[in-house]
C-alpha cells in the first residue's frame, strides 16, 4: 500500500488509470483478503477506491469487508484527500460508515485527519488527528452504546446482556506518527446495566465517572478516578447500592510493565463505610493476581450488614445479626487468603429475636498462612447469651495457620457463679472446620436462673462438667457426659448432638438420665401442689425441632431413701388426676378422705410419657383395670389416682399441665 501510494505521487497529472489487486495481505497477527484499489485522474490529481474482503485478527474479529473512497486525491508537497468516506461490514461493532478529511504535507513530516463515525448500534465517535514537525496530537469526542461496544471487544460474556450510554472525551500526543507518549480519557455512563442468564450477577441504573491519564516514559504510568453517583449492583449473594448524598469514590496510581499491571497506590471512599487503601499486581500473561489492603477504616454495622450478612445462612442467627463499632484491618489476598490484621473496638452485636446481645466487644490480632503463631485476643464488657447474663471476659489466643488454641483459662461470671472454660480450640478451612470446648459450671444461682426464663423461683444452686463439646460445620456434639447437680440430685445427659445449631431450624437429640432429685424443693416452687421424695428418671431418644419436643420416651419415678417421707398434698392429687385426663381419684372414700386431710403418705408415684408425632402415650407405675396408676397410696387415709386416657395431643397434655400449676395456692406443710 505504501508502494502504491508513492506511485500516485510519482505519476504526472495526465497519467492514465492505475489498478492494484492482491488476493492477501498479511502482517503479524493479521492477514487481509480480496484488496483491489483503483486510481483515476481528477483535475490536478486523482480519486481513490479502496475495497477488501475479510479481515482476519489473531485473538479478535476483524470485518468481512470494507470500502474506502477518496473523491480527490491531490499531490503536491504531500496528497490530501477530501472529502472521504469510509463503510465497514460485519465488524464486531456492526456496520461502520463515516466521512473524513486527511491531509499529508509531507510523506513522514506534518499530517493531518479528521474521522467521524457512526455506526446504528455503537453511536458516533469523532477523531481529530494531526501531525506536525514529528510530534502528534489526536482529540476525540464520542457517544457509545454500551451493548454493541463490550460486545465487539469481548468484553460480554456470553449469555450476559448490557446497556447504557457512555459519553467520552480522549487526548493523546506522541511521536513518529504510531508512538503515543501521553492520553487523557474521560467517561461519563448513564443508565448502565447488565445481568448474565442466570440473574445473578446484574446491575441496574448504574451513573459512572472516569477520568484517567497515562504517561510513557520507560514504562506506562498514570493516575485514574472512579466516581459512582447512583444505581445498584447485584453480584449475589452481595448487593451494593450508591449512596444517595455522596459518590462512591476511588482513586489508583498505575504502572504498565511487560509483565504485569501494577496499582502502585488505590483507594476507595464509600460514604458511610469507611475507606480502604492499598496496592495490587496483576500479571499479563497467567499468574495469580497480588491485592493488598494497607489499611481499611469502616462502621463495623454498614460492614457486617453488606458484606459478611449476605454469607450467612437465610433464617439463622449470623442473618439475623446488627453490629456496631469501628473495625480496622490491613490483608494480603493471592490466590486466597495470606495474612490479616484486625483491630474492633467499641463494638457490640445484638439480634432482634434477643437470642444474643454483646456489649463492649473489642477484639485484635494478626493471622498469617506462613510463619509462626501470634496471639490475639477477644473480650467484651457484657453480654446476654439466649437471655442468660454473661459478665466480661478478655480471652487471649494463638492464632496459628490452620487453627486457633486459648492461651490460658477463662472465668466468666454467669448466674452468681461462675463459668470455667478449661479448653477452647479450633480449626478453620476443610471439613472439619470448628471448634471444642470444655469446662465447669460452679455455683450458678437458681433463683437467678428461674428469672432469666421467667420460671418459678426455684432455690439453691447448680453446678455442671462440660465434657468436650465439638463444633463442626453447623452441628454441635459431646464426646462425654454433661452432668450436672441440681435439686440435691444429678442429671446426666448423653449423647447430646444438635445440628444446624445457628440456622433457622436445629434439631437436638440426646438421652437425659436423673437420679435423687429432692421433690421438695422442685414441687414447691409451683403451684401444683406439695410432693416429698425421692425422684429418678430416664428420658430416651429424646429429639427437639427447633426447640420444642418432637419425639421421646421417658419415665419418671420415685424411689425410697432413708430420712425422705413420701407425702403428697391435696392439691397436687387434684392435679395429678387434671393430668391423667379427668377423675381418677379411685372410690368413695377416698374422695371422702381428699376433703377431709391435707397430705397423704404413698408409696409409688410416677409417670411415663410417649412423644411420637404429636401424640403422648401415658402410663404409671401399675395397671388398675382399664387404667394406669399414676400414684398409688400407703398406710391411711390411703388415694390413689388412676387415669383412663392413655393417649392424649401433646398440645392437650400441655393444656392440661398448664391448668394444673395455675390452679390453686401451693400447700406448705412445714415438713
Amino acid at each position: 500500500m505504501a508502494a502504491f501510494l508513492g506511485l500516485l505521487l510519482a505519476l504526472p497529472a495526465s497519467a492514465t488509470d492505475l489498478e492494484m489487486q492482491a488476493a492477501e495481505i498479511r502482517g503479524v497477527n493479521w492477514s487481509l483478503h480480496n484488496v483491489h484499489v483503483t486510481a483515476k485522474p481528477a483535475g490536478p490529481g486523482f480519486s481513490v477506491q479502496l475495497h477488501t474482503g475479510p479481515l482476519q485478527l489473531s485473538r479478535h474479529r476483524g470485518w468481512t469487508g470494507a470500502s474506502l473512497d477518496c473523491a480527490r486525491l491531490d499531490s503536491g508537497a504531500g496528497w490530501s484527500c477530501t472529502p472521504g468516506r469510509l463503510a465497514i461490514q460485519g465488524s464486531p461493532w456492526g456496520g461502520l460508515s463515516g466521512q473524513f478529511s486527511a491531509a499529508v504535507l509531507q510523506i513522514g513530516g506534518n499530517a493531518s485527519v479528521r474521522l467521524r463515525m457512526q455506526g446504528q448500534g455503537p453511536g458516533w465517535l469523532n477523531l481529530d488527528w494531526r501531525s506536525v514537525a514529528g510530534r502528534w496530537t489526536a482529540h476525540g469526542q464520542g457517544d457509545l452504546q454500551m451493548a454493541p461496544l463490550l460486545a465487539g471487544a469481548g468484553f460480554l460474556p456470553k449469555g450476559w446482556r448490557a446497556q447504557g450510554q457512555t459519553a467520552l472525551t480522549m487526548r493523546a500526543t506522541g511521536v513518529r506518527w504510531t508512538r503515543a507518549e501521553h492520553f487523557a480519557l474521560n467517561l461519563r455512563g448513564q443508565g448502565l446495566a447488565f445481568s448474565n442468564a442466570a440473574g445473578l450477577r446484574a446491575a441496574q441504573d448504574v451513573q459512572l465517572e472516569m477520568a484517567a491519564e497515562g504517561n510513557r516514559g520507560k514504562t506506562w504510568s498514570g493516575t485514574a478516578q472512579l466516581r459512582w453517583r447512583k444505581g445498584g449492583v447485584l453480584w449475589s449473594p452481595w448487593y451494593w447500592s450508591a449512596p444517595a448524598a455522596q459518590p462512591v469514590t476511588s482513586r489508583l496510581r498505575w504502572q504498565a510493565g511487560a509483565r504485569d499491571l501494577r496499582l502502585t497506590a488505590w483507594q476507595v471512599m464509600w460514604p458511610g463505610l469507611g475507606t480502604a487503601r492499598g496496592t495490587a499486581r496483576i500479571p499479563r500473561r497467567g499468574g495469580v493476581a497480588l491485592w493488598k489492603i494497607d489499611h481499611a477504616d469502616l462502621a463495623a454495622g454498614p460492614f457486617y450488614a453488606t458484606w459478611v450478612k449476605p454469607l450467612a445462612a437465610a433464617g439463622g442467627l449470623a442473618a439475623d445479626l446488627q453490629a456496631q463499632g469501628r473495625l480496622r484491618f490491613s490483608l494480603d489476598w493471592q490466590g486466597g487468603l495470606q495474612a490479616l490484621a484486625w483491630q474492633l473496638s467499641d463494638a457490640g452485636l445484638q439480634d432482634a429475636q434477643k437470642r444474643i446481645a454483646i456489649r463492649g466487644l473489642a477484639s485484635q490480632g494478626r493471622w498469617a498462612a506462613r510463619g509462626p503463631a501470634s496471639p490475639a485476643s477477644l473480650a467484651w464488657r457484657s453480654a446476654d447469651l439466649y437471655r442468660l447474663p454473661v459478665g466480661p471476659v478478655d480471652g487471649r489466643f494463638l492464632l496459628a495457620r490452620k487453627g486457633f488454641s486459648l492461651l490460658q483459662p477463662v472465668q466468666i461470671a454467669l448466674l452468681g457463679g461462675s463459668l470455667r472454660v478449661q479448653q477452647l480450640d479450633g480449626s478453620w478451612g476443610g471439613p472439619q472446620a470448628g471448634f471444642r470446648l470444655a469446662g465447669a459450671l460452679q455455683n450458678a444461682n437458681l433463683t437467678a436462673l428461674s428469672t432469666v426464663f421467667h420460671w418459678p423461683p426455684f432455690s439453691g444452686s447448680v453446678a455442671a462438667v462440660i465434657p468436650e463439646l465439638r463444633y463442626t460445620q453447623g452441628n454441635l456434639e459431646t464426646t462425654g457426659v454433661l452432668s450436672a447437680q441440681v435439686f440435691g440430685g444429678n442429671v446426666l445427659v448423653q449423647d447430646l448432638h444438635i445440628r444446624n445449631l445457628l440456622g433457622a431450624f436445629p434439631v437436638l437429640t440426646a438421652n437425659v438420665q436423673m437420679r435423687g432429685l429432692q421433690l421438695k424443693p422442685l414441687t414447691e416452687a409451683f403451684h401444683f401442689g406439695f410432693i416429698s421424695g425421692v425422684l429418678d428418671g430416664d428420658v430416651h431418644d429424646l429429639r427437639l425441632l427447633n426447640w420444642r419436643p418432637d419425639a421421646f420416651s421417658a419415665r419418671f419415678y420415685t424411689v425410697r431413701s432413708p430420712g425422705v417421707p413420701q407425702r403428697i398434698s391435696q392439691a397436687a392429687v387434684q392435679n395429678l388426676t387434671r393430668l391423667g385426663g379427668g377423675n381418677g381419684v379411685s372410690g368413695f372414700f377416698q374422695t371422702l378422705f381428699l376433703r377431709m386431710f391435707k397430705t397423704f403418705r404413698y408409696a409409688h408415684l410416677g409417670l411415663g410419657i410417649t412423644l411420637h408425632d404429636n401424640v403422648a402415650e401415658l402410663s404409671g407405675v401399675g395397671r388398675e383395670d382399664k387404667g394406669f396408676v399414676i400414684l398409688q397410696g400407703e398406710g391411711l387415709p390411703r388415694v390413689d389416682v388412676v387415669g383412663y386416657n392413655q393417649r392424649v395431643g401433646w398440645s392437650e397434655l400441655l393444656a392440661r399441665l398448664a391448668t394444673a400449676m395455675h390452679s390453686g395456692a401451693q400447700v406448705k406443710t412445714g415438713e
